[in-house]
C-alpha cells in the first residue's frame, strides 16, 4: 500500500494474472477469455462492467473484438508509444 496521495502505475493485475496462469496449468489447460474478462480488480468493482480486460493475442477474445471496433483508439498512438489500452468512442444513436 502507499501512502495517501501516492500514485502508483497499474501493471494490470500482474499478480492476479500469474495466479490465473499457474492454476490453468496446474489443471493443465490454457486460460479461457471468460477468466481474463474480469479478471483485474477495475473491471471487477465496475459496476457498470464498462472495463473488458483480456488477451490481445486471442484473436477470438473479446478484448480483441473490442479494439477492432471503429470506435477504439489509443493514446498517444501517434507518437510510437505502442498503448495497449485501447478506449471506446462514445456509440452514435441512429434513429
Amino acid at each position: 500500500m502507499r501512502p495517501h496521495g501516492v500514485i502508483e502505475k497499474c501493471l494490470f493485475c500482474h499478480h492476479r494474472i500469474r495466479t490465473a496462469k499457474d492454476k490453468a496449468r496446474a489443471e493443465g489447460r490454457s486460460v479461457t477469455d471468460a477468466e481474463l474478462h474480469r479478471l483485474t480488480a477495475c473491471a471487477q468493482s465496475c459496476p457498470a462492467e464498462a472495463i473488458t480486460f483480456g488477451d490481445l493475442n486471442d484473436r477470438e477474445s473479446e478484448v480483441t473484438r473490442q479494439s477492432e471496433s471503429p470506435r477504439a483508439f489509443r493514446l498517444l498512438e501517434d507518437v510510437g508509444t505502442r498503448p495497449k489500452v485501447f478506449y471506446l468512442r462514445e456509440a452514435k444513436w441512429q434513429e
